[in-house]
């Protein structure tokens, strides 16, 4: 009775539900008569807190009307999970273009385990894909499979049961927290941090900003190893990973939306290089050539150690939309 009980409730619930600054930007787009967005980006918090949709528009001589769908600790393939949803709902109608996160396949610390907006998308397909790209990664010890298989294993049995859910949104009034919308849905540390009435959060974000003032070192020394990756070659990269990337491409086609996707700031590896350069040219933006894009890489324009301030997100915003700029003028040649 139990189980039953619990795949009606899965049933009945939205898709989004367990993530909450997600959640929340669906909500507010389906309660428009008209959403007339006709670009989304969808990430972690490197897009939500970088993508400035307003600023991109802005350069974007062919115009679009941008909404930024990025939301803090999403990663791959739980973005995957909800940009397929996306395309499946009323939502995607009329959209000509989106912008996924690239990422590695999250390997699901312990850190995360027994949280709902991690177990909440967890399914039978984004399973068995997980567990496939993680066999396939040859960086990865046995013990270290081994480990992310039961990882995932876990949350995907309390998604299932809901063990563990729906108790943040009765005790939490807040839980689908309006301020998540932002500005179209870009909400930047600074702005969080100014408008927060939560004192441990404020504190939180107050340390990690002041952590990059006194030690400006830190950054130079990330920068220095992302350039190391630029000047290598490396061929291993994941495979199924490609398939599914490839899936998405021809899923977005099919409902008249061009798909990109794109390299974050401060986010790249060896890996994620090698997986980039089997991406059609127009279905991929790298971002994280600190070669190329030497103004986002300033200490000025740092939040902390991974995220970019909002000097840098507006710089980031503009060299975003040129670089898509590019990608449409050559297709359009």
């Amino acid at each position: 009775m139990y189980i039953l009980l619990s795949s009606l409730l899965t049933i009945c619930i939205p898709y989004h539900w367990g993530n909450p600054w997600f959640s929340t930007k669906i909500q507010f787009l389906n309660k428009r008569n008209n959403p007339k967005f006709d670009t989304y980006f969808f990430g972690s918090s490197l897009v939500y807190r970088q993508i400035d949709p307003t600023i991109f528009d802005t350069k974007i001589d062919f115009k679009t009307k941008s909404f930024n769908l990025g939301s803090p600790a999403t990663f791959n393939p739980q973005n995957i999970y909800l940009y397929q949803n996306f395309l499946d709902s009323d939502l995607s109608s009329d959209v000509k273009y989106c912008f996924l996160e690239l990422g590695e396949v999250d390997l699901l610390s312990d850190y995360f385990l027994h949280q709902e907006r991690i177990t909440y998308w967890q399914n039978i397909r984004d399973l068995l894909f997980v567990f496939k790209s993680i066999n396939y990664n040859q960086d990865l010890t046995i013990r270290q499979k081994l480990h992310s298989y039961r990882n995932y294993l876990i949350s995907y049995i309390e998604n299932k049961l809901h063990l563990g859910h729906f108790g943040q949104q009765i005790i939490n009034k807040d839980f689908y927290d309006p301020r998540y919308i932002g500005i179209n849905g870009y909400f930047p540390l600074e702005m969080d941090f100014e408008t927060t009435k939560d004192l441990k959060v404020k504190k939180s974000l107050n340390a990690r900003r002041e952590r990059i003032i006194n030690n400006p070192e830190l950054l130079i020394s990330k920068r220095n190893t992302i350039h190391k990756y630029y000047e290598g070659v490396y061929h291993n990269y994941d495979h199924v990973y490609l398939m599914r990337i490839m899936a998405l491409i021809d899923k977005s086609k099919e409902k008249g939306i061009h798909l990109v996707f794109i390299i974050s700031p401060w986010s790249v590896n060896q890996r994620l290089l090698a997986l980039s350069s089997k991406i059609p040219n127009e279905n991929i933006i790298d971002m994280a050539n600190p070669n190329k894009f030497k103004s986002i890489y300033k200490t000025d324009y740092s939040f902390d150690i991974t995220h970019l301030n909002t000097a840098g997100s507006e710089e980031y915003s503009k060299l975003l939309a040129f670089e898509f700029k590019n990608i449409i003028d050559h297709i359009n040649k």
